[in-house]
């Protein structure tokens, strides 16, 4: 879930090394031509690595910024890339939430011939930061913390599963379920696991 500046805001990349050294596996030939299990590829950093692709201005959507690397060393001109990317996120869920929620997205990112394929985990928790906390104050901009417009209410049963109510419609997710709906903000994802529900 990425939101604006800087209410969203960049995973700093520290420690990362100036090369990576990578060995294909067996559905290496499948995506890079002429690979196959066990073909070695050293990556260089390109002249992207971990600069923004824009600035970081209050209020607006945050730039993409990755640590990148590919065999050639370049941006755009490559037979694999390897880049690593992510950002955090504090938001409210609903209107009578006690305390922000706070949100981080990790991803690892493979690029070839055949296109990008993107392997990322989100982790949600709530903080201790109050959600009365003058938005403001908090973000030095007047953007409003709620990510989705919808109604949301939910509830945990008996059971353990849990019943969410978005906009009217009702869902009740066991645990280990993810689900995708159609809400006012565009698609959303709703997962239930190990008692954490998290929407992303």
């Amino acid at each position: 879930m990425k939101l604006m500046y800087p209410q969203s805001f960049p995973c700093l990349f520290d420690g990362f090394p100036t090369a990576l050294e990578i060995r294909m596996g067996v559905s290496g030939g499948d995506i890079v031509a002429g690979a196959s299990l066990g073909t070695k590829f050293t990556l260089t950093r390109t002249p992207k690595c971990g600069l923004p692709q824009g600035d970081y201005t209050i209020g607006s959507p945050l730039p993409e910024c990755r640590m990148i690397y590919s065999d050639t060393g370049n941006d755009d001109d490559f037979t694999i890339k390897v880049s690593f990317l992510g950002y955090g996120t504090f938001y409210k869920l609903t209107a009578s939430d006690q305390s922000l929620r706070f949100q981080v997205y990790k991803a690892i990112a493979i690029e070839t011939a055949a296109g990008e394929k993107v392997f990322g985990d989100t982790f949600d928790c709530e903080t201790l930061i109050p959600a009365t906390q003058d938005v403001e104050a908090l973000f030095s901009y007047t953007a409003p913390t709620f990510q989705y417009i919808d109604p949301v209410s939910s509830g945990v049963s008996s059971d353990g599963s849990v019943t969410v109510e978005i906009g009217g419609t009702t869902y009740n997710l066991s645990d280990g379920t993810i689900i995708k709906i159609n809400s006012s903000n565009g698609v959303l994802t709703l997962s239930y696991i190990n008692g954490n529900l998290v929407f992303g």
